[in-house]
């Protein structure tokens, strides 16, 4: 029931119109970025005590708006916390990393070292896939949407929901 529930909330974001006035495209991101740890089975060794860590790179704004989205928030009973991330010492620990679309190029180092983690990489950039993405978010219609790749998220060693892959624009399943 639970389950269903939190399906249909995701569903409902997914498939919204963004409003200019109402919320910002970073504000939909850090929404998106939240609700997709909900619809991700990490592997045993990303599971634990810890926090729950959404890093991001490249995105302050969508950084500023996961910290306020997430105060106080949970992700499977852990605290959710969001750590910029510039460098290959700051991925220990991170679940989710976001890298911003002004910095993919340049963040092609850290994302290889991502690429082999259990992080489910998102990115927002036309190349997302070919640069070890996981998950991107693209414009469909003037929305926010996502597509994902599920041989990248089994290459990370991670399981996506069908209820997220069903809301997605598209799921690109091809070997690489």
């Amino acid at each position: 029931m639970k389950h269903a529930l939190l399906s249909m909330v995701f569903l409902a974001l997914a498939t919204a119109q963004v409003m200019p006035a109402q919320f910002s495209i970073e504000a939909v991101k850090a929404a998106y970025l939240f609700r997709f740890a909900s619809y991700v089975e990490w592997p045993e060794p990303a599971k634990g005590e810890n926090p729950f860590v959404i890093g991001v790179i490249g995105a302050e704004d969508v950084a500023v708006h996961l910290e306020h989205l997430l105060h106080g928030m949970s992700v499977r009973g852990r605290p959710a916390k969001v750590r910029r991330v510039s460098d290959n010492d700051d991925l220990a620990g991170v679940h989710i990393l976001y890298v911003g679309t002004n910095v993919f190029r340049s963040s092609r180092a850290l994302r290889q070292r991502a690429i082999d983690k259990p992080i489910l990489l998102v990115t927002d950039h036309r190349d997302g896939f070919e640069g070890g993405g996981v998950i991107n978010f693209i414009e469909v219609n003037r929305n926010l949407r996502f597509e994902i790749s599920l041989d990248a998220a089994e290459r990370s060693g991670l399981k996506i929901d069908s209820a997220l892959l069903a809301v997605a624009a598209r799921v690109d399943m091809r070997k690489k």
